[in-house]
């Protein structure tokens, strides 16, 4: 059975969270834990995969606290650790509101490191990962990643749509490119979303080296996990999945050419295979 992807929103803990989902609920769980950048989302990572995934799992993908319609708190952090600390409650309040003891998860850039963090206070919670591009490792920031995350001191289109093409290897082969451009512009300029996310943004480019995850609390986790890296990735350097590879007890990389930073987009005939191969044992 094979139940077409749609967005809901539902109690998360504190804070409502909407959701997309995908699949029978009777499959087993995959969390999917979408990437910042203005105007990002659940839907805007994920929805052009979730078909394939909602043949073998169930798909539960939140837009994360800060992000899309999710609801916002009443005091808008100005650190990146709060904003980390509502979207592991998000997610914990997520599963106990659905009902899922155990799930699969998989985490892009931001999400990434979401993931990592969620394993590591909720490690009963979760049975495999994977990974994509991920921080929460030192590294140098990248110029691209810099200009994404100082986007609202020059909010136009041209500038974003240098942003968005910068996220791939060729933007010419991206045939919705311009449809995901425009939609992730429009909700990045939302008159209610844009003030939070100028704040959310700031506490991001100043305290990104406070979601770094040491190397013993990575190398005391048990779970199995699968990292995956664009070669040509502009945003996050190659070097944070090294990171992971070399402190985590159980990892494997896999680094995928002709691939930037959106390995779920651009090299799905790739990842697809992996994500079969390391849930699923296929």
């Amino acid at each position: 059975m094979s139940v077409a992807p749609y967005e809901k929103i539902i109690p998360s803990g504190e804070l409502a969270s909407n959701c997309l989902f995908a699949g029978d609920s009777k499959n087993p769980t995959l969390l999917l834990l979408h990437g910042a950048g203005p105007g990002a989302s659940a839907a805007s990572n994920w929805l052009s995969c979730a078909p394939d995934l909602a043949k073998h799992f169930f798909v539960v993908a939140p837009d994360a606290i800060g992000f899309g319609k999710s609801e916002m708190p009443k005091e808008i952090p100005d650190n990146i650790c709060r904003w980390m600390g509502y979207r592991v409650e998000q997610v914990k309040g997520l599963l106990n509101g659905l009902n899922i003891e155990k799930t699969h998860i998989i985490g892009n850039s931001m999400g990434g490191a979401l993931a990592l963090q969620c394993a590591v206070e909720m490690p009963d919670r979760f049975d495999k990962g994977m990974i994509m591009g991920a921080i929460g490792a030192p590294f140098k920031k990248s110029s691209t990643l810099v200009r994404m995350m100082n986007f609202y001191d020059d909010p136009r289109v041209s500038r974003y749509r240098e942003l968005i093409e910068s996220f791939v290897y060729d933007p010419s082969v991206i045939e919705d490119l311009d449809k995901v451009m425009e939609d992730r512009f429009a909700k990045a300029m939302d008159p209610e979303m844009r003030p939070i996310q100028e704040v959310m943004f700031k506490a991001m480019n100043e305290g990104m080296d406070k979601l770094i995850i040491p190397p013993e609390v990575l190398g005391r986790m048990e779970h199995e996990w699968s990292i995956i890296h664009g070669r040509q990735d502009k945003v996050i350097p190659l070097d944070t999945s090294l990171y992971f590879l070399q402190h985590l007890k159980k990892a494997e990389l896999h680094v995928l050419d002709r691939c930037g930073h959106w390995a779920q987009t651009q090299r799905w005939d790739a990842m697809y295979p992996l994500v079969l191969a390391h849930f699923l044992d296929e």
